[in-house]
């Protein structure tokens, strides 16, 4: 312990000298300056090892920008040593709706950036009619011709936000109703169809 706090000491002051903050120590010096180098200086400069590591300019970080070449290296390799081409998709398919391609296991961008606006435009009217307030109930969406369906009785009690334009074919009505069934409180639960 005590040659690695005596190492510690040396390198610190060899920082302080690096830095301007003193002079070399008694053996390398003709005048015995020892004092100079323990004695605090004022400034902005750092103090100590401790302070200059809690900086962090000393981390470790690129010297140089990766050039282009050795960016494509690591991307796809070398064709005389490892050779990683680009491989070209097989689970693509085409939207039975609007005929955009879209990889296996998404959803088709296309589509969904019209879901994006149609909620976007719901969630504009919901917040004018209703405003900031915290919702209590479920908010029904109704488009044109909607209301007519049922009486105004059942209306009522209901928090309503009519949209002045018809349903688009893909925002099926039954998406914001509530479940119809009720919850079971059963704890056996078989699978049905056993062999």
């Amino acid at each position: 312990m005590n040659r690695l706090s005596l190492a510690i000491q040396k390198f610190e002051q060899a920082i302080q000298i690096i830095f301007g903050r003193g002079f070399p120590p008694g053996s390398l010096c003709a005048v015995d300056c020892n004092g100079f180098l323990s004695e605090p200086k004022s400034g902005n400069r750092l103090s100590s090892l401790k302070e200059i590591f809690d900086n962090g300019f000393l981390w470790a970080v690129p010297k140089k920008r990766r050039s282009l070449e050795t960016r494509y290296k690591r991307r796809f390799g070398q064709p005389k040593y490892l050779w990683k081409p680009p491989i070209a998709k097989t689970n693509l398919l085409s939207c039975v709706n609007c005929g955009h391609h879209y990889e296996a296991g998404r959803l088709c961008g296309h589509c969904y950036e019209k879901v994006k606006l149609e909620t976007k435009e719901i969630q504009n009217a919901i917040q004018k009619k209703l405003g900031l307030s915290l919702v209590e109930q479920d908010v029904i969406v109704l488009y044109d011709g909607e209301k007519d369906s049922k009486t105004d009785h059942f209306w009522k009690k209901q928090r309503i936000i009519e949209m002045p334009k018809k349903r688009p074919s893909w925002f099926h009505r039954n998406l914001l109703e509530p479940t119809s069934q009720e919850p079971s409180d059963r704890k056996n639960v078989k699978p049905t169809n056993l062999s």
